[in-house]
């Protein structure tokens, strides 16, 4: 009898601990834009309670009036949620274009990017296009507006922050050099993607001040291919995304990385180069500040010389950069 007890408990448990929801935190920048999904907080009994039922929105008020707890949804509920979050992304993002709130393009771009580099799931590579879209949309006819989104500093994280304005850089590269418009939103989309395989490496390697160890970027170098294959498993998405994310370290003397491979594409020599150029203009080290925009510009073309870039690509980059965007 004792023994079909015990048997009987462990069958109990065993049951409850297969059938267990699995829940993922939410962040906080994203809580008010959560509707149809509902939310959860974790008790301290470490029991999920319902903190906000579907159909309910947290607005701005409360939100700032309480102090609540992390917050959590179901993983079944997590392509629904994608799904809202980016819907709501683009809807904003398209109002704030329009109002010209430039804090406010730049944190909807944030908010999106953060989302698609940190938490690569399938229902984000299904909802970014449509991004990128309504960003080209807004902005065809605005391109002055890039310059004055360039000049804004976020609080995003620097994988976040760099992405941005490379896919800036990309749009007014497009823009400028009248480049067919389906081109542009391909470009784009391989800007926006070009580090997603940094979501594969240890934080502590992609957020560092100072310079990397050989361990270290040993381990930095292999993001291209972690890019690439990522890429690669997104059934339909656009192929040239995955060759630019593993191309872009990849210079025409061989000697990038991954590979050392001669012969990048076009896209990829061109985000390759403005991934340089941004850094170096944007970001302090430790062991360097952040440059002018001509200093960046004359290290580059120092590697120009070396016949690491395309001195086409560089002079065409330089241009849109120097000259006002139509």
């Amino acid at each position: 009898m004792f023994w079909l007890i015990i048997s009987s408990n462990f069958n109990m448990k065993l049951k409850e601990w297969f059938t267990m929801e699995t829940y993922l935190q939410v962040r906080a920048s994203q809580i008010n834009l959560y509707k149809e999904v509902p939310l959860y907080y974790q008790s301290k009994e470490d029991e999920y309670v319902l903190y906000k039922k579907a159909g309910d929105t947290l607005d701005c008020p409360r939100l700032n009036d309480e102090k609540f707890p992390d917050l959590f949804l179901r993983e079944a509920d997590k392509g629904k949620a994608v799904k809202e979050l980016f819907t709501r992304l683009n809807k904003r993002l398209a109002e704030q274009i329009l109002s010209t709130d430039l804090d406010g393009v730049r944190q909807a771009l944030a908010l999106a990017a953060q989302e698609a580099l940190e938490d690569p799931a399938d229902e984000t590579f299904k909802a970014v296009p449509e991004t990128v879209e309504v960003f080209f949309e807004g902005f065809s006819k605005r391109a002055e507006l890039l310059d004055a989104l360039l000049k804004i500093q976020s609080a995003s994280s620097e994988v976040v922050r760099h992405t941005i304005n490379v896919l800036l850089f990309t749009f007014r590269f497009g823009f400028y050099h009248g480049v067919d418009e389906k081109q542009i939103k391909r470009m784009a989309l391989a800007a926006l993607f070009h580090d997603i395989g940094k979501s594969g490496l240890d934080k502590k390697i992609v957020e560092k001040k100072g310079r990397l160890t050989d361990l270290e970027f040993e381990a930095y170098t292999t993001h291209p291919s972690k890019g690439c294959d990522l890429l690669l498993k997104q059934a339909g998405f656009d192929p040239l995304a995955a060759t630019v994310a593993q191309e872009h370290h990849e210079r025409i003397d061989g000697s990038g990385y991954p590979y050392g491979r001669s012969n990048p594409c076009f896209e990829s020599q061109l985000i390759g180069l403005i991934d340089c150029y941004e850094p170096l203009t944007y970001l302090e080290k430790s062991h360097r500040k952040a440059r002018k925009p001509f200093d960046s510009l004359h290290l580059i073309k120092d590697e120009v010389i070396q016949g690491r870039f395309r001195p086409d690509i560089f002079k065409d980059f330089s241009k849109c950069l120097t000259e006002r965007t139509s």
